[in-house]
C-alpha cells in the first residue's frame, strides 16, 4: 500500500494569502463585537453596583425604623422609590442583555453574508485563471493553437497559468 501524503498546504503562497484575507474580516467584526460586549457588560456592573447599594441603604432604613407600617411616612415613601428605581435599573439590564443577543446573531448573519460574498470574490480570482486555461485545453484538443493572453491583474495561479503557457509553447515548438 502506498503512503498517503498529508501535505495541506501546496501552494504556501496562494493558499495563506486567501486564508490570511479570509481572516482578516471575522477579526475586524470579533473586535468591534467585543468592544461592543465590553460597553454593556461595564454599563450592567454599574448598575449591579448601584442597585447592591441601593439594597444596603433600604436594608439598613428598614432595620432601623419602626414605624413602617404608615404608607405617608416619608421613609417609607423614599423605600418604595428606590425600590421602583431598582426594578427600572434591573429592566435596564435585560434589555442591554437583550440587545446583545439581538448584536450577536445580526454581527453573526452580516459576517456570513459578508464571508460568502468575499469568499466568491477571492475564488473568482483563482477560477478565471483555470477557466481560461481549461478553454485553452479544449482549443488544443480541437486541433487549434490558443492564442494566449495576459492574467487580469490580481488574478491568482499566475505561476501555475505562466508554467501552463510555457508546456503548451514547448509542446508547440515540437510539432
Amino acid at each position: 500500500m502506498s503512503k498517503q501524503r498529508k501535505h495541506y498546504l501546496i501552494d504556501r503562497s496562494i493558499q495563506v494569502t486567501i486564508a490570511s484575507k479570509i481572516l482578516v474580516i471575522p477579526l475586524i467584526l470579533l473586535t468591534c463585537f467585543s468592544l461592543l460586549l465590553l460597553f454593556f457588560v461595564y454599563q450592567n456592573s454599574n448598575y449591579i453596583t448601584q442597585i447592591s447599594g441601593n439594597q444596603e441603604n433600604l436594608i439598613e432604613m428598614f432595620m432601623t425604623t419602626p414605624a413602617l407600617m404608615d404608607k405617608n411616612n416619608e421613609i417609607v415613601v423614599a423605600g418604595e422609590k428606590t425600590f421602583r428605581e431598582n426594578l427600572g435599573i434591573l429592566q435596564s439590564i435585560k434589555n442591554n442583555n437583550l440587545i446583545l443577543l439581538y448584536c450577536a446573531i445580526g454581527i453573526t448573519i452580516f459576517q456570513a453574508v459578508l464571508l460568502f460574498i468575499y469568499g466568491v470574490y477571492l475564488t473568482h480570482k483563482i477560477a478565471g485563471p483555470i477557466y481560461v486555461m481549461r478553454q485553452y485545453c479544449k482549443e488544443i484538443q480541437q486541433g487549434k493553437a490558443p492564442q494566449f493572453r495576459q492574467l487580469r491583474k490580481g488574478d491568482l495561479l499566475i505561476d501555475f497559468y505562466d508554467d501552463f503557457v510555457k508546456a503548451v509553447a514547448t509542446l508547440q515548438s515540437k510539432k
